[in-house]
């Protein structure tokens, strides 16, 4: 077994490398590849307040294995249970599926091979890999397409949420909000890792989005996370629990972040769907000059 890290390591990294080997050796992937990694740090010291000081890293993982099963719930798991110095968010698929994708020009996944961290492998000779670029030409026109199939459905949870707020129902509405808050991230995920996603737990959609933003999970947790778990709890509880209850107070201030989540989210998606429209445009234009120099 090899972990590949830079060096002179940290503490905290050496927290994490320890943890990819343990994570290799009970799973036995191919490849784990690191393509996000956030760290945030305070400290505070004083006459009247305790020298403190926090860190709190997360991580975004692929690991790749043999096989095509899914076992991606139970990596996760394992990861949520035994990772204890920050956060960490793993993708598990297998390695035809990942062949396919490469050879489909998918943005993500040769992203990740060309420029993700190769943190461990199987054969531990193999330090990186280089598979063909990425080819922006439908880049734009697929992220559109995405994005606008999410956000009808997003728009019409929201009117759906808004209806059963009005009429009292409000555990209902909890639980269209969730399917709003599902359908935006799904959407931002297409359209910024151009990864399809099949995640139903909001927390983990929002530590995924944590890769290319990590803001936008604070139109939710800045102030806590007890409202954000009632609408988590919402996607099972409202459909399977006689008891499940939601006050007036409660819906109308999740009514208003999942509103403004939507919001959010649409500006997002139209900015980063116009970056990969010029980054189409510049390519198409370099084809051109090339040709114009080779053949010209």
């Amino acid at each position: 077994m090899k972990i590949h890290y830079p060096l002179p390591r940290k503490p905290h990294q050496e927290q994490f490398a320890a943890f990819v080997k343990v994570l290799a050796e009970k799973f036995k992937p191919l490849y784990i590849y690191c393509f996000g990694r956030i760290g945030d740090s305070s400290f505070s010291e004083g006459c009247f307040i305790e020298r403190n000081a926090i860190e709190n890293h997360k991580y975004h993982l692929l690991m790749v294995i043999e096989s095509a099963t899914r076992i991606e719930h139970e990596v996760q798991n394992y990861a949520n249970d035994h990772f204890l110095h920050g956060s960490i968010t793993i993708l598990v698929h297998g390695k035809e599926t990942i062949t396919a994708a490469v050879k489909a020009n998918n943005r993500f996944f040769i992203s990740v091979a060309n420029h993700g961290e190769l943190l461990y492998s199987q054969d531990s000779t193999i330090k990186s890999f280089q598979v063909a670029e990425f080819i922006p030409t439908q880049a734009a026109l697929k992220a559109k397409k995405h994005y606008d199939h999410r956000r009808l459905l997003a728009i019409g949870f929201l009117e759906s949420a808004q209806e059963c707020l009005r009429t009292g129902k409000y555990h209902l509405s909890v639980f269209m909000m969730h399917q709003v808050v599902e359908q935006c991230c799904i959407g931002l995920i297409r359209v910024h890792l151009a990864y399809r996603s099949d995640i139903h737990n909001l927390y983990r959609l929002l530590n995924l989005c944590d890769c290319f933003c990590p803001e936008l999970s604070e139109v939710f947790l800045s102030n806590g996370n007890r409202l954000f778990d009632l609408m988590v709890k919402s996607y099972s509880a409202a459909r399977y629990r006689d008891d499940f209850h939601v006050e007036q107070s409660d819906a109308e201030k999740l009514y208003n972040q999942v509103s403004a989540f939507l919001k959010l989210t649409a500006v997002m998606c139209e900015g980063k769907i116009k970056t990969l429209a010029l980054e189409a445009e510049f390519y198409k234009q370099h084809v051109q000059k090339e040709s114009e120099v080779q053949y010209g």
